[in-house]
């Protein structure tokens, strides 16, 4: 992002200090292999220029696969978010049942700390809803800092219960608040 920014000519404003970088932050992180229709990324200019002309210059060098859907000032601050929506696929055996009775008790994963120890912890809480929706499901999962969940580690958790077959995509279609209101 910062080499397009650059090679479009946006006004960024930058760190002071010895290893000035442009003001930029992002939403939660994907994990590899995932894909998403709605990333988010606030940046600050030194000067004022009209949204549709920063669209125009950063579709120009964006690579292929990448688009810039719009440009606007920010409602919140992305410290609103609390979850994000996910579309799952690769658990389509999976039946209803199974999934009520995923969501119906605690979800153990072994997590690696800091220290490189392992520890068991319970994902349930951060799971809003897991639901079919046609050939996918759709996963609403923690995305606070506090309270983030990898869609990840719930797939992989999924696997390890036999509800799919080792395959998966994510695709993250979305932010919400605390209210279930769309975060823009």
């Amino acid at each position: 992002m910062q080499t397009a920014m650059i090679r479009a000519k946006i006004p960024l404003r930058y760190t002071e200090g010895f290893n000035p970088h442009p003001k930029m932050i992002f939403t939660q992180p994907l994990p590899l292999f995932a894909e998403s229709e709605c990333e988010l990324l606030d940046i600050r200019l030194t000067e004022d220029m009209p949204h549709e002309e920063i669209c125009a210059r950063l579709r120009k060098e964006f690579a292929d696969g990448l688009y810039i859907n719009k440009v606007y000032e920010p409602l919140s601050k992305f410290g609103e978010i609390s979850y994000a929506l996910y579309k799952i696929t690769g658990f389509e055996s999976a039946r209803e049942r199974e999934l009520e009775e995923l969501l119906s008790g605690e979800i153990a994963v072994k997590k690696k700390t800091k220290d490189g120890k392992e520890k068991v912890i319970d994902i349930r809480p951060l799971v809003r809803s897991l639901e079919r929706r046609e050939d996918a499901l759709e996963a609403l999962l923690g995305a606070a800092p506090d309270s983030y969940l990898n869609p990840d580690t719930l797939c992989r958790s999924m696997c390890e219960r036999g509800l799919g077959k080792g395959a998966y995509g994510i695709l993250r279609i979305g932010w919400y608040r605390g209210d279930m209101s769309p975060f823009e």
